[in-house]
Order: C-alpha cells, then structure tokens, then sequence
C-alpha cells in the first residue's frame, strides 16, 4: 500500500527561500508546488488540490494576509501557514491563517509544524508557543 504525501503549495517572492524550503519539503517526502507572487499562487491554487499552504506574508502588489483571504474564501478546509521574517505579525493580519511561523525557526521546526497542521491539529499560536505547549494546548 503507497502512502500518499501531501502536496503543499509554497509562497514567496524570495526565489533562494522558496528554492530552500521547497528542496526541504521534497527532501520529507511532500510534493511541492511554488508561486513567487500572490496572483500565481491565487492562479496555482484554483487549478489544483493543495493540502496545504505555506505562504509569505510581505510579497510585492499582494501581501500574504490578502492572499489567505482569498484561498479561504474558496477553500475554507485547506490549511494556511504564514511565514515572516517578522517575529511577530498582528492578529488582522492572521486572521485567515491556521498557523504562524517566523523565517527564523529552523528547519526541523518548520518541518513540524507542517506536520502537526497536516495532522489536523490547527494552531493558531506562534512556533515557539508551540513547541513549548503541552499536548493538550496544541490541540485547538
């Protein structure tokens, strides 16, 4: 029996980050999409299936917060990641998010957050807050 990877959408203007996170993605087994722009992601993610997004928040002509709204709109049940370089992001801006990780968790933090949102269980808490939580704080 084949286990099915998710297929993750990945979003930033930085072309070296999205290389990077999309290379670590595809390194854990996910199948990886990227947009370098909120349009192309608006364009990729109605002409496919995501199971998820990971999305950056500071991009040229739209910024991620504009894009989430759009996606859930559409597809309320797929998750959204908003990642910023930006240690912390106000809660208007992540309004239409599930989960917000700062650039500058490491990779293995990264990986698990995309991991536990792909589980199902949806935070809404910063990856510190996460990683620091109890079980029972984790699950929303």
């Amino acid at each position: 029996m084949t286990v099915k990877k998710a297929r993750i959408l990945c979003v930033d203007d930085q072309l070296s980050g999205l290389e990077g996170r999309k290379m670590l993605l595809e390194d854990c087994g996910y199948h990886v999409l990227i947009a370098t722009s909120g349009v192309a992601a608006l364009q990729l993610f109605s002409a496919h299936r995501f199971d998820l997004v990971l999305l950056d928040y500071r991009m040229p002509e739209m910024n991620g917060d504009l894009v989430a709204e759009c996606m859930k709109a559409a597809q309320p049940d797929i998750p959204i990641v908003m990642l910023s370089g930006e240690a912390e992001l106000s809660e208007t801006v992540l309004r239409s998010v599930d989960l917000f990780v700062s650039k500058s968790e490491s990779p293995a933090s990264l990986i698990g957050a995309v991991e536990h949102v792909l589980k199902g269980h949806i935070l809404f808490n910063p990856l510190s807050e996460f990683e620091n939580a109890t079980e029972q704080q984790r699950v929303a």
